[in-house]
């Protein structure tokens, strides 16, 4: 994702929920994270905390989170006595903390996306003022997803 989305840093993969479990992100009862974005520094140290969301579209703008990041200092030494956040992909793959639940597989996830954007759609025809705004911008949001898969799935 790196590579295809020509980021200037690198990405965060926590399969096992170390980092999210020790900032008390971590939904005991849904076996999942709450909605967060997490800004680290080179050694690790979290800089900037984004959560409370309601679900994944609930995030900060994106121009918004670039200033946060330009702010960041990349040095820094890993490993500072934090949770380890480099691990194989092999690792992410095999030590998730949903092992019950695995990841969804490309062909899974188009169907996943056209059915989240056509909801999106219906609900728009059926709500007025600010809701109808959310749900454009949520639908925006599944679409510019719905195309990054369609990239991945081309290369």
């Amino acid at each position: 994702m790196v590579e295809k989305l020509s980021l200037p840093f690198p990405l965060l993969s926590d399969p096992r929920g170390d980092l999210i479990k020790s900032l008390d992100l971590w939904n005991e009862e849904e076996g999942v994270s709450e909605p967060a974005i997490l800004v680290l520094d080179g050694s690790g140290a979290v800089r900037h905390l984004y959560s409370g969301g309601s679900d994944f579209s609930d995030r900060p703008a994106n121009e918004d989170l670039m200033e946060i990041l330009d702010g960041v200092e990349p040095g820094g030494e890993p490993g500072n006595g934090g949770p380890a956040v480099r691990v194989s992909a092999g690792e992410a793959e095999d030590a998730s903390v949903r092992p019950q639940r695995p990841a969804m597989t490309l062909d899974a996830l188009r169907p996943y996306y056209l059915g989240a954007h056509f909801t999106a759609v219906a609900l728009q025809k059926k709500l007025d003022g600010g809701a109808k705004e959310t749900v454009a911008a949520y639908q925006a949001l599944v679409d510019e997803y719905n195309e990054a898969l369609r990239e991945t799935a081309r290369s």
